[in-house]
């Protein structure tokens, strides 16, 4: 019996001294994704092989028009490092995918773009007559009898809209010249406006359609009168529609809110602050952190393994040092948007869902993102990001303004929508909407259509950012460059959210010129050093998150 229970003790001490099982992780992402013409209908695509152990690639192929989610058009070898593509259409645009597949599909690498790749187009050959050519017909333009201009290729504004967030404007051209001519609206404050004044690019046209272009109002000043007009280039040539006179609508008033200072051990240099008031007749728990990043360190984190996540608490008691803490990007598998830890993009990046979005008419929009961030100075800053390609990133500070079903614009360059700006973050964090810049409100309910809302610029699904009061988080810069962290609570008595029009007059009652939404909902929450996580929610546990932002010790 004695043999029998020494022997069970060592089995049971041994079998609590076994470690437990590695967690499997995935297959590293391809990288570096080349295409180069072969002619033009045939493309080759080249990738580098990180992956170590796969059964094979999976290969993709999006054209315009296509939906998000595509089914794979070929699989390949293991290590393979190629794969060609033929029987594409000449001059169009296509997007190039590349996976990494393993045995067990959860491990899979996400699908890697090649984003907005152009096939050349066939060259069209000159026109073979002479003009010397007494037979030839003469060149309309030495025609006398033909007028200098054509009233066909004037822009005709057929509408216009105001907001305190935006000028809409509708209007048409029956004439244009190519494909996609440069056009768009122009604002003078005093005299007939031209492209020398504030010039706003126009979304994509085409000739007799009647296009929705939005202005946002980070264009323009709150109380001024401007004369507006539709433009169009042809040619050389800059041809002006009539000019209207127009103006922004007055702000929204702030909330008053009364704040009350809470006293927390262990968070020197932050100032956590907490209000119960009612917010337009609803009751309304809200909290919101202020610090100095020139006195404490302002950081983005996300978990190291790119398909995991950890709750906000789990995050900040694992960083050691951390001051105050809240949730971050909306996310899926994978972060919505582009994140810098130490001036570094993380390595989770996901290309399609970076420079565009597919919206719910699966159609691909090619967007600007809000993101806020410091330098490595701790310099404070706001700007909105945009990403035509893997690893090119160019900042704005005005935003290229899509309207879902209605404005559909191009893929952004260092001149469009505006000139880039010269930013260098070291820890920045992209959502969105901004809700709040250069002091203006710049995110409302108004909606198009019983669906789709004007400043919706980004594109996000709308019955759940526009229409609802969940629980909200959002992230701020002062006008000293302070920077603050908001989260309220929602769907509870005690408390109901906001809505996203709410959310820009808010930050703005808090000191902040420049804000932009995080993830809300369940993933809401907000933890402080010596007392943990200190909202509510929904009854429910704090979910798991992809990333947080928040203040530590310098």
């Amino acid at each position: 019996m004695k043999i029998h229970l020494i022997l069970l003790a060592i089995v049971m001490m041994a079998s609590s001294c076994q470690k437990p099982a590695p967690e499997a992780t995935p297959l590293a992402d391809p990288s570096g994704l080349k295409a180069e013409p072969k002619d033009l209908t045939t493309v080759v695509l080249t990738w580098t092989d990180n992956a170590q152990g796969e059964k094979g690639y999976r290969i993709f192929l999006r054209g315009e028009g296509d939906s998000y989610y595509v089914d794979p058009v070929a699989t390949i070898a293991a290590d393979a490092v190629e794969y060609e593509f033929s029987g594409l259409e000449a001059g169009a645009v296509y997007d190039f995918g590349v996976q990494a597949v393993s045995e067990d599909f959860k491990l899979n690498s996400q699908v890697v773009y090649l984003l907005n790749y152009e096939l050349p187009a066939p060259e069209i050959p000159e026109d073979p007559k002479d003009p010397e050519d007494p037979e030839d017909p003469e060149d309309p333009k030495d025609d006398p009898a033909v007028p200098e201009t054509d009233p066909k290729k004037f822009p005709e504004i057929k509408s216009v809209k105001t907001s305190y967030t935006y000028v809409a404007v509708s209007y048409k051209v029956q004439q244009i010249t190519g494909s996609n001519p440069e056009h768009g609206i122009c604002f003078s404050e005093t005299g007939a406006p031209s492209v020398d004044d504030i010039k706003v690019l126009g979304p994509q046209i085409s000739a007799n359609a009647e296009i929705l272009q939005v202005v946002p109002n980070a264009y323009l000043e709150e109380g001024k009168e401007y004369q507006m007009s539709a433009f169009i280039k042809d040619g050389d040539t800059y041809r002006y529609s009539e000019s209207q006179t127009v103006k922004l609508e007055a702000q929204p008033e702030t909330p008053q809110l009364a704040w009350e200072k809470q006293t927390y051990e262990g968070v020197e240099g932050v100032e956590i602050y907490k209000t119960t008031s009612q917010l337009n007749g609803r009751n309304f728990n809200a909290w919101y952190a202020v610090a100095d990043p020139s006195k404490v360190d302002f950081r983005v984190m996300y978990p190291e393994a790119v398909k995991s996540k950890k709750t906000v608490q789990a995050q900040a008691e694992a960083a050691g040092d951390c001051l105050a803490l809240i949730n971050g990007a909306i996310y899926g598998n994978y972060n919505i948007g582009v994140i810098f830890t130490e001036g570094q993009m993380t390595q989770e990046w996901h290309g399609e869902i970076e420079g565009c979005y597919w919206a719910t008419n699966s159609q691909l929009y090619q967007v600007t993102r809000p993101i806020i961030g410091v330098d490595k100075d701790g310099k404070a800053a706001a700007y909105w990001v945009g990403v035509p390609q893997q690893g090119t990133f160019y900042y704005y500070d005005r935003p290229q303004a899509n309207v879902v079903g209605q404005a559909k614009y191009g893929k952004v360059s260092a001149t469009s929508p505006v000139a880039a700006v010269d930013w260098k973050p070291y820890y920045a964090i992209s959502c969105g909407p901004m809700v709040l810049y250069d002091g203006k409100v710049s995110a409302d309910n108004t909606m198009v259509d019983d669906t789709h809302y004007y400043t919706n610029y980004e594109c996000w699904d709308e019955s759940g950012v526009y229409s609802a009061h969940p629980d909200r988080s959002a992230v701020g810069v002062t006008a000293d460059g302070k920077i603050v962290l908001f989260i309220c609570d929602g769907r509870i008595d005690a408390s109901q959210g906001a809505y996203m029009k709410e959310l820009g007059p808010i930050m703005k009652s808090l000191g902040c010129v420049h804000a932009m939404n995080l993830d809300g909902g369940g993933s809401t929450g907000m933890w402080v050093s010596g007392a943990g996580m200190i909202n509510h929610m929904d009854g429910s546990s704090w979910r798991a998150v992809k990333s947080t932002l928040g203040f530590f010790k310098k």
